[in-house]
């Protein structure tokens, strides 16, 4: 019997063989490489460094919905009406002419916040301090006007104040309830209210004429 008999014989215990023999040479060559300064063990640490160093990728996307021209939310604007009627209040100047210096509308108007709110018994002059500093005048149609002579009193004051101050805001009012409804005062001034009118009354043309004051200018 030659050897190729054998190995015909034996094929598959010699594949074993050759099987086996071959794992143990790949493992004794795979440990030689893994040792500390082998050259797989220099790969995988180049590699291990590497991803180390690597920057880590966030695919994540970030939506700004945010305004630049929006202010943040804490430093919400306060309300412009309200913001505008305060500073109103600190600047419009009130005249009341009134013999009546108890008139409770003034006091009324002082505790609403209209701090320049003042009055006086009479008028000495179309060119007096109080009046040209004024930009509402409240003219009682009786008792007043009479240190300038005007024959009407309150009404031929109110027209006189109107026609000298056009800009400025004048308003009649009266306890009468009879009267010339037809002088010419009527027609030429802002407003007229009645003396006993609701408080709320004057106030509401205060705040009318005031802004209409504050966008034309002081």
């Amino acid at each position: 019997m030659d050897y190729f008999d054998i190995f015909k014989n034996n094929a598959e215990w010699v594949i074993a063989t050759l099987t086996f023999i071959g794992s143990i040479i790949s493992f004794i060559v795979y440990k030689k490489w893994k040792r500390p300064n082998g050259p797989l063990a220099t790969q995988e640490g180049q590699s291990s460094t590497q991803l180390t160093q690597s920057p880590v990728q966030n695919n994540s996307i970030i939506i700004n919905n945010s305004n630049s021209s929006s202010p943040p939310i804490g430093n919400i604007p306060e309300d412009s009406h309200m913001t505008s009627l305060d500073a109103q209040k600190n600047l419009t100047k009130i005249l009341f002419i009134d013999d009546d210096s108890k008139f409770k509308v003034v006091q009324i108007l002082k505790n609403s916040g209209w701090l320049h709110t003042s009055t006086i018994k009479d008028v000495r002059s179309l060119d007096c301090d109080d009046v040209r500093n004024a930009h509402i005048f409240f003219v009682d149609i009786q008792g007043v006007g009479h240190l300038l002579g005007f024959e009407d009193e309150g009404l031929g004051l109110a027209d006189a104040l109107k026609r000298k101050y056009p800009l400025k805001k004048t308003v009649i009012y009266s306890a009468e309830t009879k009267g010339d409804r037809f002088h010419k005062a009527l027609r030429n001034v802002d407003s007229f209210l009645a003396k006993n009118a609701d408080p709320y009354e004057f106030q509401q043309l205060v705040e009318e004429y005031s802004a209409e004051i504050a966008k034309n200018g002081y």
